[in-house]
């Protein structure tokens, strides 16, 4: 039998110390969290409401970087308490080998890696760009809202629409509309618009301006910000034209409400990889934290198999305050040398491929070691 009543009752044990440790970790982060927000409270409109439903949305977040942790935690936990009862001795008593658990532990991991494979690419990077623009809104009271058609803000009395924000804070699908009363005067849209100190540059643009009684269209290969407004400012005075033009949109905006990278989903960071790649710039950064999203899962199936040699190695002794401790600290071990590995790997040259699997492989080593010595 591919999954039986043995492996089930394995496996909820590890689920259920997993899940609970879980909530235990995100609900103390969350409350931590939810403190240091109280200190933007009565900024602009920010309020006590909008601090918890902020801190509320970012749960997801919390959870999918507490999980591989959590994981080891409740797995110690949960294999701990069968060794401590003795359940493990019954069960390599009765004929049932380390190999069968072993099984029994990776199933469950593989299970728990396709679920948090599926929080991470569908509810968190949703849930963290609302919690953002909800923040950035109360915090600056700005007209800007981000829903399916992308992040919409006010310039003056122009419209923006901006489809996506890239890491170094390239716009692209950027389009702008001005009304004059109820009527629109210019609608413009522009493939790309890039910060070059400290004016915006417009690349790829399709400008219609409409009249009385015509309409004028018109493309550009770029033009910049400043000029593209006082170019389509109608008035007779030059004063005017020449005072100070509002930014397209604000560059500390854009670092309010940009979410990591660590945040996005891997088909987000793909995409911004090839964009990356298409305008020949630097990617290796994005490539980066795309394989360590891809390489997050499997993290958890290590953390379950790192658990392992300490469970075997003590069956009936250490209570759970020793398991508690020992997951804790390796939980903090892997964390720091994760991103220490990553970060030292790529800047000495390595691929962003095998930066992302240098800690996940060498912890791997160790848990299959641990294995083989105490099973």
């Amino acid at each position: 039998m591919m999954f039986g009543i043995l492996d089930r009752y394995i496996g909820r044990s590890i689920l259920l110390t997993s899940l609970l440790v879980l909530m235990t970790l995100v609900a103390l982060a969350s409350i931590f969290a939810f403190i240091s927000e109280l200190d933007d409270v009565g900024k602009g409109s920010y309020s006590v409401s909008d601090a918890a439903q902020y801190v509320f949305l970012t749960i997801p977040g919390k959870a999918y970087m507490l999980f591989s942790p959590a994981v080891l935690l409740g797995s110690l936990l949960g294999l701990g308490a069968l060794a401590s009862n003795s359940e493990l001795t019954v069960m390599r008593a009765a004929g049932v080998s380390g190999g069968r658990i072993i099984r029994a532990v990776v199933i469950t991991g593989v299970a728990l890696m396709l679920l948090i494979a599926l929080l991470g690419e569908t509810i968190m990077p949703r849930a963290e760009q609302i919690a953002e623009e909800l923040r950035l809104t109360a915090l600056e009271k700005r007209l800007s809202v981000k829903g399916s058609r992308g992040l919409w803000l006010k310039s003056a009395d122009q419209f923006v629409n901006v489809g996506t924000v890239m890491p170094d804070f390239t716009l692209l699908d950027v389009s702008v509309h001005r009304f004059e009363g109820n009527s629109l005067s210019m609608a413009m849209s522009a493939a790309r618009a890039r910060l070059l100190d400290d004016d915006w540059l417009l690349e790829d643009v399709e400008m219609t301006v409409l009249g009385s009684d015509n309409i004028v269209s018109e493309h550009l290969d770029s033009i910049g910000w400043k000029e593209f407004v006082r170019r389509n400012t109608v008035t007779s005075d030059d004063n005017v034209k020449n005072t100070d033009v509002p930014d397209l949109v604000s560059a500390d905006v854009l670092k309010s409400i940009s979410v990591s990278p660590e945040s996005l989903s891997a088909s987000n960071l793909h995409d911004q990889v090839q964009y990356l790649k298409a305008n020949q710039l630097d990617s290796r950064l994005i490539e980066l934290a795309f394989w360590v999203k891809i390489a997050s899962p499997l993290s958890t199936l290590v953390m379950l198999m790192l658990s392992l040699p300490f469970v075997f190695a003590s069956q009936r002794s250490g209570g759970a305050g020793q398991k508690i401790f020992i997951g804790i600290m390796l939980g903090i071990i892997y964390v720091l040398l994760n991103k220490l590995l990553t970060q030292l790997a790529l800047a000495n040259g390595l691929s962003p491929l095998l930066s992302a699997l240098l800690p996940l492989m060498m912890f791997l080593v160790i848990a299959l070691i641990g294995i083989k010595r105490t099973s």
